[in-house]
């Protein structure tokens, strides 16, 4: 059996004899769907490179982060992939049982789409988030998570948006993006690896649909354990040998993470200092040996890349005009909304 020379000059004999008199099932690796990078790019490799080094791990599906820190809560042995900021939206208010292995192997950015000619920036969606209405995957998605999460970052924004302005598309990513772009007022945020030759990218521009950018400050100054849970990316949307208007949009992206049980969560000593010499092992790998470079969802990621500092200072700049700009807007509709002194809603 071929064994990592990295992981054979990190790990100690003492690991290695203890591994040895383990028994031979496997354990698991949550990933998410089927058809998902998780599932398809990221968790083979990494089973392999697990096996390799003497313990056997088999990837699982599952219907993505939430799902996957329950089942690894549950079982603290296993391991996880996720999205950081659904990580951190979860952990912050359960702050048990889950520790980060590995993070930033690659990103996951936000999109949102919609046919309004009005909304071209984040602040003018968050300005007039009072007038549009918001589809997403599932509840139980990654894409949902986050969508809650930044809810949470910007009060007087996405904050504003009611639930009762939200529609949860069981048929997935697509049919929220059919859903939303069926309407004029209508936007879908989904979250994904930033690919330009995926499908998904040309349904909107054949539904007449166009992105906007999803960066704002409180996004980019939220961090977890001094880690930032958002990137301003400048990410590619079509593929052709030319740029065109619209073929790219900056947005928001969020580091996958690996995530592993709280070794306090196994109960059996031998098995605790087993966990951490093997984690200690997983966390060593080369980002290469997860994520090959020949791989097409790592080609189609360095097509990507990071604003520099004063490029978020001007994407930020601009979105804050525009939602300035779109201010009567807000302040109109909040005014209509308003019950008008002396009406009493019991007349007839």
């Amino acid at each position: 059996m071929r064994r990592s020379p990295l992981a054979l000059t990190l790990v100690g004999g003492l690991f290695w004899f203890a591994i040895a008199v383990q028994p031979a099932a496997a354990n698991r690796i949550h990933t998410g769907g089927e058809t998902g990078a998780y599932h398809r790019d990221f968790c083979p490799t990494l089973a392999r490179e697990m096996t390799t080094i003497g313990q056997p791990h088999t990837c699982a599906t599952s219907s993505g982060t939430r799902e996957n820190m329950d089942r690894v809560r549950a079982a603290p042995r296993e391991f996880g992939f996720g999205q950081l900021d659904v990580f951190a939206l979860d952990t912050r208010s359960a702050n048990a049982g889950l520790q980060v292995v590995r993070q930033d192997d690659a990103r996951e950015c936000v999109f949102a789409v919609t046919r309004n000619r009005d909304i071209t920036s984040y602040g003018e969606l968050a300005a007039f988030v009072g007038s549009s209405r918001f589809f997403l995957p599932p509840q139980a998605s990654g894409s949902a998570g986050t969508f809650q999460f930044l809810r949470t970052l910007d009060r007087n924004g996405l904050g504003r948006v009611s639930n009762s302005a939200v529609s949860y598309i069981q048929g997935g990513v697509d049919d929220a993006i059919r859903a939303a772009l069926n309407r004029e007022d209508g936007v879908a945020f989904f979250v994904q690896y930033p690919d330009p030759d995926n499908e998904r990218f040309k349904l909107v521009r054949d539904l007449g649909g166009h992105f906007v950018p999803v960066i704002d400050r409180a996004f980019l100054s939220e961090t977890i354990g001094g880690t930032p849970v958002y990137f301003a990316q400048d990410t590619r949307i079509t593929n052709g040998r030319r740029l065109e208007t619209g073929s790219r949009v900056t947005t928001v992206c969020t580091p996958v993470v690996l995530f592993t049980g709280d070794y306090n969560r196994i109960r059996d000593g031998g098995e605790r200092r087993i966990q951490q010499e093997f984690v200690t092992a997983v966390k060593a790998f080369p980002k290469d040996q997860i994520l090959p470079r020949q791989s097409p969802l790592r080609v189609a990621m360095e097509k990507t890349r990071e604003l520099t500092a004063d490029g978020r200072a001007r994407v930020l700049a601009y979105s804050h005009r525009a939602r300035d700009r779109a201010l009567p807007f807000i302040e109109r509709m909040i005014e209509r909304a308003a019950p008008k002194p002396g009406f009493d809603s019991g007349r007839d």
